[in-house]
């Protein structure tokens, strides 16, 4: 997993927090992928160490020049403290799925953050005796994407027996693919990591489509010749925008699946335009705009960051109609998750009457 990665990696200013969590992470690794591990009454007193300490680490929210918009240390420390209050209730497959998001999270925001000097990490990887495609997604983290490329390359369309393989395979290709579209900005690339899926029969008829849809995004975003790095803020959320209503994304509730190059895109654009201008004219719209990407971007677990995005934009801009575009994307999308307010935790409840409030009152 992911957590593997951070492990493994040095940074070359780690505050002792950080270090802490790192080594938290390496605990936690090994019995990741493995329910029975994971629950194992031997780990429990280190998974339930490990997760403390990962329930404290901080980071701040959008904030500073330079850093991404998706260092949401809030969000972390939230989901590990619930991975960790479900340990503790011997809710362990709750646990380890909310662990596995937090990787998840540690992966966007990485990608997204300016270059850092991470050590050669192929030796500690080996002696981990990971799976390939978890060595591709430590790789990834630590900025070695040529390795996790090639990783990628040889496991992806590999023949597997197991349906619970495939379903490996395609978590796999949804995160090379993430990563070519949100580090490399290289629709070739993403064409070629799909090429092999698109005959591959065995697939899926919901991810053959899926497959399709996504090759087809990438050759129009070849012919675009949009590239990242040359833009402005002001070119970057004209695109994003332009690339979120064609997906139709605003005017659902449910994720795009078919769509998840286009708003990978999109995502990606936002993320450069609050990273070149944090606290530019477009912030309020930026922000409403990647809560409208994440349902589909993004791993169901860490659903609470989309809450976060609309909570910024309320927050910041109380009583203005941005805000109240956000209060109601967030109040539909929160009875959409929880489908039957019965079933919605009453803290979930009070923070959604709050911030309806505050964005209609300006108070």
């Amino acid at each position: 997993m992911l957590s593997a990665l951070l492990s493994a990696v040095v940074l070359s200013q780690a505050s002792p927090s950080m270090k802490d969590s790192f080594d938290a992470l390496a605990t936690v690794t090994p019995w990741l992928s493995s329910p029975d591990a994971f629950r194992d009454p031997q780990h429990h007193e280190d998974v339930a160490r490990a997760l403390d300490m990962l329930s404290k680490l901080k980071h701040p929210f959008l904030r500073g020049s330079g850093t991404s918009s998706t260092s949401v240390a809030k969000l972390f420390g939230t989901q590990a403290t619930w991975a960790k209050e479900d340990f503790l209730a011997r809710k362990t497959e709750s646990a380890r799925y909310r662990t596995r998001g937090l990787a998840q999270l540690c992966l966007g925001c990485h990608l997204r953050e300016p270059t850092r000097d991470f050590v050669d990490v192929q030796k500690r990887v080996d002696r981990m005796v990971l799976p390939p495609l978890q060595k591709a997604e430590l790789f990834a983290l630590t900025r070695q994407v040529d390795r996790a490329l090639d990783v990628w390359g040889k496991e992806l369309g590999r023949a597997v027996r197991l349906d619970s393989e495939l379903y490996e395979q395609l978590d796999g290709l949804r995160l090379a693919v993430g990563v070519a579209v949100r580090l490399r900005d290289d629709p070739k690339l993403v064409q070629r990591l799909l090429a092999p899926q698109l005959f591959r029969f065995e697939l899926p008829g919901f991810a053959l489509r899926e497959v399709e849809s996504w090759n087809k995004d990438a050759v129009a975003w070849e012919k675009d010749r949009f590239g990242l790095a040359e833009q402005t803020p002001t070119t970057l959320m004209a695109r994003a925008r332009s690339l979120i209503e064609s997906t139709g994304a605003e005017d659902t509730e449910a994720a795009v699946p078919e769509r998840y190059v286009a708003l990978l895109r999109a995502a990606s654009y936002l993320d450069e335009a609050l990273r070149q201008a944090p606290d530019g004219p477009y912030r309020a719209e930026a922000l409403y705009l990647l809560g409208v990407t994440h349902p589909t971007v993004a791993d169901s677990p860490l659903w609470q960051l989309e809450w976060m995005y609309f909570e910024a934009c309320i927050r910041e801009n109380p009583g203005t109609p941005i805000a109240q575009t956000c209060a109601q994307r967030l109040k539909d999308r929160t009875w959409f998750i929880w489908h039957k307010g019965a079933d919605m935790p009453a803290a979930t409840w009070a923070g959604l009457a709050e911030l309806l409030w505050t964005a209609k009152s300006g108070r």
